[in-house]
């Protein structure tokens, strides 16, 4: 073996022997010196500094990483970046999308340099390599999810009863259609206040409010609407705003709390001023089926979708 493969493998030692005659009165001894080497390991110099924590080149970090913005918080357990797991848990309180897409940039920004320090890399090439694979898990996930998810979407499609989403605060319209109790309708008077529901030959749009700015503005929305689909609904639907002057003056929703017109003790005005409080209610007199909508936004739109299904 040469002296650079031992150099090479650093595992042996290199001895060298000299003998010495030392003559003494009486007799002669050898003496043998051996003199031992010290080991020499060879060490390559790393060509990058991936895998150490340290800082990685301009040309790592000048680059967005589309596969941790994409796949965030998974991407973040591959590299230790735990703050990216809250990513799934903020996606269930309100507006905490807001706070999942300013996350998701800022792991795309940072996202090569946290890379950089956690794993190590044969070269640039292999990085980028390994990040452009995150993009494409990705969009395997998102091909699985729209498979699974597309029979679900074409069915809401043919479907546009179930399909409006113009609704505030993320309330959905209740798709469930409901039943007017018998006693309401059995005990009205045809002296009682609203007795005309009963005998309706049109489905009737009712609201109560009290009279102030706001129901005005929502009222005038809503005849603007129905007027827009009045070839449609107007031979089918008729509006009925019930707006209520109260007598203390007050303008809240919450003081609207009135005494039905009765001539027995309940009657169809004790349903609307308990039901249809809040909300707007959409009723099929001849069926005596109803619907309730949470905001004028939603309520025409459930109208037109009734067509069909009254």
């Amino acid at each position: 073996m040469t002296d650079s493969e031992n150099n090479y493998f650093g595992h042996q030692d290199n001895k060298r022997e000299e003998t010495f005659l030392v003559d003494m009165p009486g007799k002669q001894d050898k003496i043998i010196v051996e003199q031992k080497e010290q080991k020499r390991v060879r060490i390559d110099k790393r060509e990058n500094n991936s895998g150490m924590g340290e800082q990685a080149p301009y040309s790592i970090t000048k680059n967005f990483n589309w596969g941790a913005c994409l796949c965030n918080w998974i991407w973040g357990i591959r590299y230790k970046k735990w703050a990216l797991l809250t990513i799934p848990a903020l996606m269930l309180i309100p507006y905490g999308i807001v706070v999942c897409v300013v996350m998701s940039l800022w792991a795309g920004i940072n996202g090569n340099q946290w890379a950089w320090e956690e794993v190590e890399y044969k070269d640039e090439t292999d990085f980028h390599k390994a990040q452009q694979q995150w993009v494409k898990v990705w969009g395997a996930l998102a091909f699985f999810v729209a498979v699974v998810f597309a029979p679900f979407i074409v069915e809401y499609i043919q479907r546009p009863e179930e399909t409006d989403f113009s609704i505030q605060n993320h309330q959905l319209i209740s798709s469930l259609e409901l039943t007017i109790p018998e006693e309401y309708f059995e005990q009205t008077d045809i002296t009682d206040n609203h007795a005309n529901f009963i005998t309706s030959n049109k489905n009737i749009i009712y609201w109560l409010r009290p009279d102030n700015k706001l129901s005005a503005n929502n009222r005038k929305y809503i005849e603007n609407r129905f007027e827009k689909n009045k070839g449609q609904l107007g031979s089918r639907f008729v509006l009925y705003p019930d707006i209520k002057r109260l007598a203390d003056g007050s303008s809240s929703i919450r003081s609207l709390e009135l005494d039905a017109n009765c001539k027995n003790e309940v009657c169809i005005d004790t349903w609307l001023y308990k039901k249809c409080n809040k909300g707007y209610c959409i009723i099929n007199p001849q069926t005596r089926k109803y619907y309730k909508v949470r905001t004028k936004e939603s309520l025409i739109p459930k109208a037109k979708t009734l067509l069909n299904k009254w």
